[in-house]
């Protein structure tokens, strides 16, 4: 009997109070996901908890947001602290990004194409992420925190895509 090679994906997604994380075995296999808080907008607890969960799960990639890629739409801090994280690629691991182009690849036009059409569609895929989908969201709320784990799952997703096509680069 052969063994398969299963690629063990971390998708961090940072935001405002905290932290967003996926990991996904293959694509079709959530192994575990959450937010991790932080409470505070701070960068060096923040690059704690995502060595932890590195440490935790050892994936073979990292995914991220390109947070420099047309469509990201990050604050200095978070980009500052997703520059630290994609500099601290060590060898048990690689760090991809996934744009936002890429992002909405992951399901059908038009629903792909919003962050809660997206966060829908994954939930469809992953019934275990449904009881965490936020409700729509209005005009004048904020962005519910559980958002990051279906944008982190988001990036999990696409890269496994990407992958599966044969375009990613090396």
């Amino acid at each position: 009997m052969r063994k398969i090679a299963v690629t063990r994906v971390l998708a961090i997604d940072p935001f405002s109070r905290g932290v967003g994380f996926a990991v996904l075995e293959g694509p079709d296999c959530v192994v575990d996901f959450g937010l991790k808080i932080t409470r505070q907008a701070d960068n060096a607890k923040a690059a704690r908890v995502i060595d932890k969960l590195i440490d935790r799960f050892r994936p073979d990639i990292l995914a991220l947001e390109d947070w420099g890629s047309t469509g990201s739409r990050r604050c200095e801090r978070v980009e500052q602290l997703l520059d630290r994280v994609a500099a601290s690629e060590r060898n048990d691991f690689r760090v991809r990004l996934v744009t936002a182009h890429q992002l909405r690849g992951i399901g059908p036009l038009p629903q792909a194409s919003t962050k809660y059409g997206r966060a829908s569609l994954l939930a469809g895929r992953f019934p275990e992420l449904h009881p965490f989908l936020p409700p729509v969201r209005k005009p004048w709320m904020p962005e519910d925190d559980r958002m990051a784990i279906f944008d982190a799952t988001g990036f999990a997703v696409a890269y496994l895509q990407i992958k599966s096509r044969g375009t990613e680069k090396a």
